[in-house]
C-alpha cells in the first residue's frame, strides 16, 4: 500500500486508533509539527508497541509523543558522544598507518632502491602496487554452542562457506578514489591542499590522509603488508592476547576497523543509532573480548548456553555495546571510566522522562540489558 501525505489531524488520528495517548494541548501539537514524522514515529516507536501487533502496530497504554522525543535526543546525545570519540580514534589510525608504513619501507623492507626511498612521498610512488599485499585471504568463523566466536584464516580457498577477502579489488577501488579525491581537491576553492598540490605537485601520504574516509583508510589498512599491519597492531597495543595468531590478529583488527567506520557515517549522517545491529564480528579471543561478553561460560566444563542465553550474547555482539568495547580498546583506566558515566547519565536523563516503559526495556533493545559496565572494565 502507497504512503500518502497527511496533515497534522491525520496523523494525531492515525496514532489514536494506534493506542497513543494524544490530548489537544498546544505541546502535542508542536511535538508533531516539529519533526519528520517518519524520523519521530517510525525511528523510535519501537519500544513503545505491544509485542506481537505488527502490521496493526498498538501502542502501550498511557505513551505520549513526549516519551518518543525523549528516545529521539537519547538517540541524538549517543551519536554526538560516540562522535567525539570515534573522531579521536580515526585520528590515531591515520597517524599510525603512516608512521609504519614509512618506517617499514624506508629503513626495514628488502629490494627497495635509493630512487624509490627518496621518492616515496609523492603519490605516484606510494601508491605502486608493490608497497601493498594484493593476495587473497579467505576467513571462516563460527558460533558454536558455548556463544564462541572464532575464526580460521587460509590463503587458499577452504572449500566451505568462507568470506574472501579480495584484495586485488580493494587496492584498484582504493587507487580509484585517491585519485578522483585527488581531482576534487584541485577543483576546491580557497583550500590548503589544493594549494600543496598546485606548488609541489604531489601529495604526500600524510596529508592524503586527511581528505580520506575512514572507510577508505579501513581499506588501506587491509592492504599493508603483513610486517606493517603487525607494526601498526603493536603500536595501538591490540595485541594483548599471546595465544592469538598474527593473521588473526589483523583480520580482527581489520573488522574493528571496519565497525568504527559504519558507526562514524551513522553518527555524522544523524541516524538512528541506538538500535543499530552490526554484523560483523569479532573473535572471542580477541583482546579478551569473550570474557566481556554476557554468559561466558567455560567450554571445558561441558555446559552450553541455553536459547535466551545466546540470544543475550549475540544481541550484546551485534549492539552498540562493540562499539563501546572498541573504544574502550584505545582509553585509559580513567578516561574508560569518565565515558560509561558520560552514557549512565544519558540513560539516566531518558529514565526521567519515561513513564509507560521501563528503562531496562531500552537496555534490551539495545543489547545493554546485563552488567556492561562492569564486564568493559574487567
Amino acid at each position: 500500500m502507497e504512503k500518502q501525505f497527511s496533515i497534522y489531524s491525520e496523523r494525531v488520528e492515525i496514532l489514536r486508533k494506534r493506542n497513543m495517548s494524544i490530548d489537544n494541548s498546544s505541546e502535542e501539537k508542536i511535538l508533531l509539527n516539529k519533526y519528520n514524522y517518519y524520523n519521530l514515529i517510525n525511528g523510535y516507536k519501537d519500544p513503545f508497541l505491544y509485542k506481537g501487533t505488527s502490521p496493526n502496530e498498538r501502542y502501550i497504554t498511557g505513551t505520549r509523543i513526549s516519551e518518543l522525543e525523549a528516545l529521539l535526543k537519547f538517540d541524538t546525545s549517543l551519536r554526538l558522544l560516540f562522535l567525539r570519540e570515534i573522531l579521536k580514534i580515526e585520528e590515531i589510525i591515520k597517524n599510525q598507518i603512516v608512521q609504519s608504513f614509512y618506517h617499514y619501507h624506508l629503513y626495514e623492507e628488502p629490494g627497495n632502491t635509493e630512487i624509490e626511498r627518496v621518492n616515496l612521498h609523492r603519490d605516484s610512488e606510494y601508491l605502486r602496487r608493490k608497497y601493498y599485499d594484493l593476495t587473497d585471504l579467505y576467513t571462516v568463523y563460527t558460533n558454536n554452542s558455548y556463544g564462541v566466536v572464532s575464526t580460521t584464516v587460509s590463503f587458499n580457498h577452504p572449500r566451505r562457506n568462507c568470506t574472501r577477502w579480495d584484495r586485488q579489488s580493494t587496492y584498484d577501488n582504493y587507487i580509484a578514489t585517491v585519485y578522483r579525491t585527488l581531482g576534487q581537491q584541485r577543483k576546491n576553492k580557497n583550500d590548503s591542499i589544493k594549494s600543496y598540490l598546485e606548488q609541489h605537485g604531489y601529495m604526500p601520504m600524510w596529508i592524503l590522509m586527511n581528505v580520506l574516509t575512514f572507510g577508505n583508510v579501513s581499506h588501506l589498512f587491509t592492504l599493508q603488508k603483513r610486517d606493517v599491519q603487525m607494526d601498526i597492531i603493536n603500536s595501538l597495543n591490540l595485541n594483548s592476547t599471546p595465544s592469538i595468531s598474527d593473521d588473526l590478529s589483523i583480520v580482527n583488527t581489520s573488522r574493528i576497523l571496519q565497525i568504527l567506520s559504519i558507526y562514524r557515517n551513522i553518527c555524522a549522517h544523524n541516524e538512528r543509532f541506538y538500535i543499530t545491529k552490526i554484523k560483523v564480528p569479532i573473535d572471542d579471543i580477541y583482546m579478551n573480548f569473550g570474557n566481556k561478553l554476557p554468559n561466558t561460560v567455560d567450554p571445558t566444563l561441558g555446559r552450553r548456553l541455553n536459547d535466551s542465553q545466546r540470544k543475550k550474547r549475540l544481541n550484546a555482539r551485534q549492539g552498540v555495546y562493540s562499539l563501546i568495547f572498541i573504544i574502550s580498546l584505545f582509553m585509559n583506566k580513567k578516561e574508560l571510566n569518565d565515558f560509561i558515566i558520560e552514557i549512565r547519565n544519558e540513560f539516566k536523563k531518558l529514565e526521567d522522562r519515561l513513564s509507560t516503559i521501563p528503562i531496562d526495556e531500552i537496555e534490551r533493545f539495545m543489547g545493554l540489558n546485563f552488567d556492561w559496565s562492569s564486564l568493559i572494565k574487567n
